[in-house]
């Protein structure tokens, strides 16, 4: 078993199709001349700013002024994917589709969309698709990698996450080493999970599912103490991942903190946790 000292652990789309750089996975739908313009760019800048159910009021507005706008639905399913809306994501994306069969970006939005709902397959179509459109999309593969590993094909998993790292954007690459650390630790590879892990962090020290990607790794490893650190620092980030304190309990459990454990694992049940459940990390 190799130590944390000898891992990286201890040595340590804001583009034209993507808002993704700053808050999602997903992709803005390019410009285009239409009556609705004005409305878009408002709810592009609030979405920037993560006010998205400012920014949903804009797109329908925008929606209003010109039924026909592919950008606006791209647009306003990555809102309803920020707000948990995927059925209305899916909606959404697929009118943008009908609308404009090119657009990368919708494929995109939707493919995330149906990997939230755990349609990994469907995901992996439209995400097919939008690299058919786009090969320069690095939101694409991130999506595409998560997909993989839903469908637990974690070699094909990792070489898109690789993709999308060499594609030197930032956010993209931090997305991309959560799923790519998710797949070595399904493969068992957990030194190097941990260490994929750490990279996605040193680029966005608040990314929440790279915390509990390396905890889960550190806890195979039996670095308990470690993983209830990780898993503490993902729940800071987002405290609604119930899988987290399920998993939390078990590592405090481990280091004989039976209080700590107890409470976790009750927290766990009342947010619908089940042990039989699972969950591919999302790399938000």
């Amino acid at each position: 078993m190799k130590s944390p000292s000898g891992s990286l652990y201890a040595r340590s789309f804001l583009s034209a199709l993507s808002i993704a750089a700053l808050a999602s996975t997903a992709g803005i739908c390019a410009a285009s001349a239409d009556p609705s313009t004005d409305a878009i760019k408002n709810a592009e800048n609030l979405m920037k700013k993560d006010k998205y159910k400012d920014a949903c009021g804009k797109l329908d507005e925008a929606i209003k002024a010109n039924p026909n706008s592919a950008r606006a639905y791209c647009n306003r399913a990555l809102v309803n994917d920020r707000l948990g809306r995927y059925s209305a994501a899916i909606e959404d994306a697929g009118k943008a589709i009908q609308l404009d069969a090119k657009s990368a970006a919708a494929y995109v939005n939707r493919g995330w969309a149906y990997n939230k709902t755990g349609k990994y397959k469907e995901a992996l179509e439209d995400l097919n698709r939008a690299i058919e459109l786009d090969a320069n999309m690095p939101m694409a593969y991130v999506n595409r990698a998560h997909a993989y590993n839903g469908l637990k094909q974690y070699d094909k998993a990792i070489a898109d996450a690789d993709k999308a790292a060499e594609m030197k954007a930032p956010h993209a690459r931090a997305l991309a080493l959560i799923n790519k650390a998710h797949a070595l630790h399904m493969q068992g590879n957990n030194n190097d999970a941990a260490d994929a892990a750490t990279l996605a962090l040193q680029i966005n020290p608040k990314l929440s599912a790279a915390y509990v990607n390396r905890a889960r790794s550190l806890a195979k490893q039996g670095y308990h103490d470690k993983a209830v650190d990780d898993y503490s620092k993902a729940l800071k980030y987002n405290g609604r991942l119930a899988h987290v304190y399920h998993h939390r309990g078990l590592s405090y459990k481990a280091v004989g903190k039976d209080k700590q454990a107890q409470s976790d694992s009750e927290t766990a049940k009342k947010m619908g946790f089940t042990p039989s459940s699972t969950k591919v990390a999302d790399p938000r």
